[in-house]
């Protein structure tokens, strides 16, 4: 492995690690979320600090060269971190049609309670056009 691409790897690995920090400051992302991205940022350094590991990997898969093998790891790691996200969206949605449900449900119950009763809910002026 080159030296520029370990220079290169460790600077966006340290830019990463910075930008997660400053975001858990910000309190713009919640910790579970950024450690995935601190742990991506750790195998980034070490691929970069021992480029041997990468040299290993690469001949035990029978890849070409350590930078793709390198590459095939980010890669598989953003493809994890995009499934569990995936998972992670359809539970969100099925979590807000069901709420939907239930305030539906909800309002259709007080609107028949105040029409049995004789309340009529309170209308603003520009309703009744």
């Amino acid at each position: 492995m080159t030296v520029l691409l370990r220079i290169i790897l460790v600077l966006c690995s340290l830019s990463t690690s910075a930008i997660m920090l400053r975001k858990i400051r910000q309190s713009k992302l919640q910790i579970e979320y950024i450690l995935y991205w601190l742990f991506f940022a750790v195998v980034i350094v070490i691929f970069s600090i021992f480029p041997d590991l990468a040299v290993w990997g690469s001949n035990a898969l029978g890849i070409y060269s350590p930078p793709n093998f390198i590459f095939l790891i980010i890669l598989f790691l953003l493809i994890v971190k995009i499934f569990l996200s995936s998972i992670e969206i359809s539970n969100l949605e099925y979590r807000i049609k069901e709420l939907a449900q239930k305030l539906a449900i909800d309002e259709a119950q007080r609107k028949n309670n105040n029409k049995e009763s004789g309340n009529e809910p309170l209308t603003h002026n520009n309703d009744k056009k």
